[in-house]
């Protein structure tokens, strides 16, 4: 009997000994292959059979996939509120290759409007080559929309760049009937850690992905809003101001991003994930 309490205790010790690993490994996304390099479109065509992951903090959708070249990132966001916060601040994608949390390394994906001398400059900074007739055309455009994946630390080392034309990461948006998708493309060789560590299919990744709160712009126009509010309330009260009475202001008005209402638009979102890179098939 004795034998056999033993042999029970060992199994069950054994069991909750692989527990652990068990639940971990479930935790670990799985990059699916791509068989064919991903358009990055703002399209989800070529994702109709990825594996969809929903992040309930921000009710966003997500699907990774990856070749022996790049990483493909695709988000889709239903939500308003998430959507908003996407377009206003853009998204910063950080990484790390030893499973540990790490802001300093990753990329800020953003689009703006740019002059074509903007573009002429930017084009010629990542290793293209423009000839004058080139120049001339890209000039006669009043203005450009660019999307940039910016790495979060401009003043680390690049890795070497490979012979050829400039492939930074990039992404796309495409918005329709209250439905944003979000394609990311990332270069492996770009997910470069201090060590010399390079991302490689089959390999681990923590990835961190973090967008909305207001942005410098936001910021800006908010301390020049406060500072012509307490303005006002001196010249109201005789020079004096009175705090309690601004609040009850704000708290009055019509809110907005820089209202005294808090606005949706300016939620941070943020999460970390795990995943495996896909193994390249032969």
């Amino acid at each position: 009997m004795k034998t056999q309490r033993m042999i029970i205790g060992l199994a069950l010790a054994g069991i909750a000994a692989l527990t652990p690993s068990l639940f971990s490994a479930e935790k670990v996304i799985q990059s699916q292959w791509a068989a064919a390099p991903v358009r990055v479109d703002g399209a989800n065509q070529e994702w109709q059979d990825a594996a969809i992951i929903i992040e309930k903090g921000s009710k966003a959708e997500y699907a990774l996939r990856n070749d022996d070249k790049y990483l493909y990132i695709l988000f889709v966001f239903k939500a308003i509120p998430s959507l908003s916060t996407f377009e206003m601040s853009g998204m910063k994608v950080y990484y790390s290759l030893d499973g540990k949390k790490n802001k300093d390394d990753g990329f800020h994906f953003v689009k703006k409007t740019i002059t074509g001398d903007e573009l002429i400059a930017s084009l010629e900074k990542n290793g293209e080559v423009l000839t004058d007739e080139k120049k001339a055309g890209i000039r006669q455009q009043k203005s450009f929309m660019i999307y940039e994946g910016v790495p979060l630390d401009p003043s680390k080392p690049a890795p070497p760049a490979a012979a050829g034309p400039a492939d930074p990461p990039t992404f796309r948006d495409k918005l329709s009937q209250k439905l944003s998708v979000v394609e990311f493309r990332i270069p492996l060789a770009r997910i470069v850690q201090a060590d010399g560590s390079v991302a490689a299919p089959g390999a681990n990744l923590k990835l961190g992905f973090e967008w909305g709160g207001m942005t410098k712009e936001m910021r800006s126009a908010y301390m020049a809003r406060m500072a012509d509010s307490g303005s006002q309330a001196r010249g109201q009260s005789g020079g004096e101001f009175d705090p309690a009475a601004d609040a009850r202001d704000d708290a009055g008005g019509s809110g907005g991003p820089l209202g005294g209402r808090p606005d949706p638009r300016t939620k941070k979102h943020s999460f970390w994930i795990d995943i495996q890179l896909a193994a390249k098939v032969s």
